[in-house]
């Protein structure tokens, strides 16, 4: 496992990519790595914060093969570690041949290690009405993870033979709203979206510049995201959210889709929507896997007490079901 370390005055930086670019090939100058196969390890500092992230690298990697890039994003409470783990992208990685990243948000004591009930990691999402934007979160801090985000995909293509027209992001819970607001900020480079359990952030443009595909995943008894809208969580800890399909209806209209038209199929396990077209090569598509809550969905899913999180009904693998329509859905 390899540690990149590298420091940068980057406030003077924030929301301007160019700079970011030039930044991340300067780091490819001074720090070019020989990454091995499997868990390399990335530290760095940005807004004058230690930031990191763990790179996978496929089984049989070859430095002269382009790659396709998949960033995985984590919820509120998640890391690195548990990610891996609960979501099997670095199985997938091996067998269909990418590279995974998987950063890390910022714990709300930063001085103290990061920990899923008592400092927990998030992410600046958009999404000022959620349990993830309380007091000392990232959208509290107003904390850049877009800039950040931007940086290590750049540093990521500078090391790696990476298929600029293959990079794609995904992310569960709080990371699934930051998936959204990462993909409709840098559509110029996100190929298509998956999210899990999430929500979409209000933003100020009524079009995105560049219509990225998105595929949506829900479970009809997610307390955190529920299908109604409403005051969502658990006891006393709530917040008001908008129905959970009103997101993919905002992502059509954003990439030129009419939100009122779309084609629904009803099985006994699964209702899904598409926007676009009726298969699988749709621009959105939305998933609603019935009788599941929040938990991400996959066999080696952490699995956290049915109180917290909703049951668990693994209709569906989420990895898999991401990966298979970001193959279908190249940079055009």
């Amino acid at each position: 496992m390899q540690i990149i370390l590298y420091k940068s005055l980057t406030l003077f930086m924030k929301k301007n990519f160019l700079l970011l670019y030039i930044f991340a090939a300067m780091l490819q100058m001074v720090n070019a790595q020989n990454f091995a196969p499997g868990k390399n390890e990335i530290e760095f500092f940005y807004q004058d914060r230690n930031r990191t992230a763990l790179m996978y690298l496929p089984d049989h990697f070859c430095p002269d093969t382009k790659y396709p890039l998949v960033i995985m994003l984590h919820g509120a409470g998640g890391s690195t570690s548990t990610i891996v783990e609960a979501t099997g992208w670095d199985a997938l990685a091996d067998k269909e041949g990418f590279v995974i990243l998987f950063p890390n948000g910022t714990p709300k004591k930063e001085d103290k290690p990061e920990n899923f009930l008592y400092n927990p990691q998030t992410w600046s999402s958009g999404m000022e009405s959620t349990l993830a934007a309380g007091p000392n979160s990232a959208h509290a801090k107003q904390i850049d993870d877009v800039g950040f985000l931007s940086i290590l995909i750049s540093y990521v293509e500078n090391n790696i033979c990476i298929d600029s027209s293959r990079i794609f992001i995904c992310g569960h819970s709080n990371g699934a709203g930051m998936a959204y607001r990462f993909a409709f900020e840098r559509s110029d480079i996100i190929a298509a979206v998956g999210v899990m359990a999430g929500h979409f952030g209000t933003m100020k443009d009524s079009v995105i510049a560049h219509p990225v595909p998105l595929i949506q995943i829900l479970g009809d008894q997610d307390p955190f995201t529920p299908i109604n809208g409403g005051l969502a969580g658990i006891g006393n800890k709530k917040a008001n959210v908008a129905p959970a399909l009103d997101a993919p209806k905002r992502w059509a209209k954003l990439c030129g889709l009419d939100p009122t038209v779309f084609e629904q199929e009803e099985s006994d396990s699964l209702s899904e929507y598409y926007w676009g077209t009726h298969d699988h090569n749709a621009k959105v598509i939305s998933i609603i896997v019935k009788g599941h809550g929040h938990e991400y969905l996959h066999k080696r899913s952490r699995r956290l007490p049915d109180f917290l999180m909703g049951p668990f009904v693994p209709t569906i693998d989420a990895t898999e079901t991401f990966w298979r329509f970001f193959k279908q859905h190249p940079k055009q």
